[in-house]
């Protein structure tokens, strides 16, 4: 299990709504939102979370 995190330029509290199950927020500061959690069953930081976010605003990078 790889736990992955990314940094989400916003503060707004709708971010978790466009989270899969296996994600979630995880702190919040003055400027950002930081996601985490685990790739499953092609729900992936790359191929959903981000894109979903993007479809909302939300613009993140993964924190490496």
């Amino acid at each position: 299990m790889t736990i992955r995190r990314a940094r989400v330029s916003s503060t707004d509290k709708a971010i978790a709504a466009y989270l899969p199950h296996y994600y979630k927020v995880v702190e919040v500061t003055d400027s950002e939102t930081i996601i985490e959690g685990e790739d499953v069953c092609g729900w992936t930081l790359d191929d959903y979370v981000i894109p979903r976010l993007a479809s909302g605003w939300y613009f993140a990078e993964e924190i490496k």
